[in-house]
Formats: structure tokens, sequence, C-alpha cells
């Protein structure tokens, strides 16, 4: 990771129809973790994020949110939080649910948080047995309930917790170009288990020691006091 700080001036967090969650804890941990920043949130009123089926459409996203007269702000982290749920093509050409797309502007989705990473390979097996003989939908309830502890599901109140994590990757992305962290015990872990998810957000909840170091310098190079507010 280079050593050069592009800092930015402000972080917009845009919400594209997220219902729940607590934007001041999320102020509150920018603002302790990459300095006295303003921090703003802009509840969107039209949508920004574009797919072509499943697929997301960076071109068409980039081109809605320049439309809606959202990048005009160049020297400012924008992150836009949806509950879209959208895809990427892999290595082996299949469509594969992500949690968020890093880019101008970032974007995060909380339905790719629940349906991105996988859940334990036990949950799996019960949804195969039962799916076999026609009982999954009497018995997911149930087996959700089972799990719970394990992975994170629609309207969970944990997601704000999980949030932190992903807008923290994207502002590493914005800064240094490089979003991930390859610790388990860091919140930039690029985690593809759901269990690996919580540990690192939700358990362990704290960056690395050397993506600590770094925002020792974010905070050093931040330009402003203590700001932020609605929009």
């Amino acid at each position: 990771m280079t050593q050069d700080i592009n800092i930015f001036k402000v972080i917009y967090l845009y919400n594209e129809g997220i219902k729940k969650f607590d934007f001041k804890t999320l102020k509150d941990f920018l603002e302790d973790n990459f300095g006295k920043i303003k921090v703003y949130l802009i509840r969107l009123k039209s949508k920004v994020v574009h797919t072509q089926g499943l697929l997301f459409d960076l071109r068409g996203t980039k081109k809605a949110f320049e439309a809606g007269g959202y990048a005009k702000d160049e020297d400012a982290c924008h992150i836009v939080l949806t509950e879209r749920l959208f895809a990427t093509l892999g290595q082996d050409r299949r469509p594969h649910i992500r949690a968020s797309i890093y880019s101008f502007p970032s974007v995060i989705s909380t339905s790719g948080i629940v349906e991105g990473p996988a859940k334990p390979k036990e949950f799996y097996l019960y949804k195969q047995k039962y799916t076999s003989i026609g009982a999954w939908d009497i018995k997911e309830a149930g087996i959700k309930k089972k799990f719970k502890s394990r992975f994170i599901d629609y309207r969970d109140t944990r997601l704000t917790e999980v949030l932190k994590g992903y807008i923290a990757q994207a502002i590493f992305f914005y800064i240094f170009g490089e979003p991930f962290c390859q610790h388990k015990n860091c919140r930039l872990f690029n985690a593809h288990w759901q269990e690996d998810l919580i540990h690192a957000q939700i358990k362990h909840g704290k960056f690395c020691k050397r993506h600590r170091k770094f925002l020792t310098k974010i905070k050093t190079a931040c330009p402003y006091g203590r700001q932020g507010g609605l929009k």
C-alpha cells in the first residue's frame, strides 16, 4: 500500500432506500477512526444504482449519479448505501452476489451483505434436506433461528456495526486504492463467509496494527474539525 495520502475533505453517505441504520453511530465511528471530518447523509430522491438483470452496471450507475448532481464535489469520498442486490462476473464467468463495489462512487448493498458471504455449511445442508422433501418454506424460519448468531440477516440489528467495516473499506479504496486486508482480525478483511464477517466486524471489530498506523496518518492529514450532519 502506497504511503501517499489522497485525503478527502468530506464523506458523503447516500441513502438509497435503506430504512433502518444508525447514522450517528456511523458518523462517530468515522470521526473516531479517520479524524474530525465532515460527514453528511443524503437521502436520494431517485435511484442511482443500476443493474443489467442482476449484474452491476457501473457505467449506468455513474451516469445516474452524475446526472443527479452528486459528483460535483471532487474532494469528497462518495459512498452509496442501497438495498438493491447486485452481482459481478467471477473468474468462472458466473455471477457472484457482491456486498460492495469500490469505485467512484463506491456502492454498498445491505442485501449483498446478507446474500453475498456464504452462510455456515450446516445451514445449506439443512436447506438441501428440507428443500428435497418440499418442506423448506415451513422449516426456514426455525433453521434461521438456529443459526442466527452465525450470519447477518435482513433487518438485523447488527447491520450498522457491519456497515462500519464496508464504509472503511470504501474510504481506504478512495485514499490508497486498496480496500482490503488479509488479516481476519481487521475491519478491512474481505470476508467470503458470514462467520468471518461477524468475527472481523463484530466480535473483534478493530483494525489491524498495520492499518491503525495508516489511520494515524489520515487523522494527521485531516483538514477539518468536528463537523457534519444531515442533508
